[in-house]
């Protein structure tokens, strides 16, 4: 069992290219690779958006009927459309503003972590 360990830890010594990694490097690393996964959870497309308006389906709601609407119908219509658009995006929004302020505290403590690496503190 003692081989294992030995040969375990050969490999480790190799892949860290000889180099023991200090506590605070490791969690200089753990915080870089955190930050790493909250940019992709920001930069991951959302396709559940929904602020556009159909230009086919503008006309058929409000010229192609019979009356046609009127102007302050129109506005009325495209507000409350828009409002509704906006309380379904706010989840996806608020998600991501989450992810930023995690980002940018995690982004802190890696610079800390790595000045004190560096100062070997």
């Amino acid at each position: 069992m003692a081989r294992c360990d030995e040969a375990f830890a050969n490999v480790a010594i190799h892949i860290a290219g000889g180099a023991v990694l200090s506590a605070f490097d490791a969690g200089a690393l753990t915080l870089l690779f955190l930050i790493g996964l909250l940019v992709a959870i920001m930069l991951w497309p959302y396709y559940n958006y929904t602020f556009r308006f159909d230009p086919k389906k503008l006309p058929q709601d409000f010229v192609d009927q019979h009356p046609p609407a009127t102007v302050h119908g129109i506005h009325r219509a495209l507000a409350l459309r828009i409002k509704s658009d906006m309380a379904s995006n706010w989840r996806i929004i608020q998600r991501l503003r989450v992810a930023l302020q995690l980002a940018l505290f995690l982004w802190l403590l890696d610079l800390l972590a790595w000045l004190f690496a560096i100062a070997r503190i």
